[in-house]
């Protein structure tokens, strides 16, 4: 079922969380005293990242070591640690098909979050490429209120749907956080089973 790629799991009373990531650089300027030039110290803090690489499907992209990974074929999601939302990378199928890939995935999620309204639709990025995006808000079976943020993009080979699940109101630093993560996307020719990825 493409809504099980989509969140791994039905949402039940739970919602699944979606995580970002977080690289931070802090510069402190401390102050001087009595006139002097400040003293200028640099502290860089940089959160550990995994980078995932998947040559098979021609993406690569960065994650905090934080959040949960698991993997099922060409489906690949992302938890914040408390799990209240989800980040999914999806490779459903090869060649160029957007706009299919995208009707299908709003198709299950207007049926799955019944009732469920398109608040956005128009184009979008994933990493440096153009994509097709959607959002959605619905409900869960339990009526709690879910948000659905999608992002569909091809290149010659392959398509590939990134889809974010939140509950109804997700924090900004989420949403930056996801902003990140998505920035970090590479998609380039997939190498075939037989190819050395170095």
């Amino acid at each position: 079922m493409l809504l099980d790629a989509l969140t791994g799991r039905r949402l039940g009373g739970a919602l699944l969380v979606l995580g970002g990531i977080v690289v931070a650089i802090v510069v402190l300027w401390p102050g001087g005293g009595g006139g002097h030039p400040a003293k200028v110290a640099t502290t860089a803090k940089i959160d550990p990242v995994r980078i995932v690489s998947v040559p098979q499907l021609g993406l690569a992209f960065a994650h905090p070591r934080t959040w949960q990974r698991t993997v099922a074929g060409r489906v690949i999601r992302l938890r914040s640690p408390g799990g209240a939302s989800v980040l999914t990378f999806s490779s459903p199928t090869e060649g160029h098909h957007t706009q299919r890939a995208k009707a299908e995935t709003e198709q299950a999620l207007r049926t799955e979050f019944d009732p469920a309204t398109i608040v956005h639709d128009g184009p979008g990025k994933l990493g440096g490429r153009d994509a097709s995006t959607f959002e959605l808000e619905g409900f869960s079976p339990d009526n709690d209120a879910v948000r659905a943020l999608v992002i569909v993009a091809s290149t010659a080979y392959r398509t590939y749907v990134v889809s974010l699940l939140t509950p109804g109101r997700p924090s900004a630093k989420q949403l930056a956080e996801v902003q990140q993560i998505l920035a970090t996307v590479r998609l380039t020719k997939p190498l075939s089973p037989g190819t050395a990825s170095g």
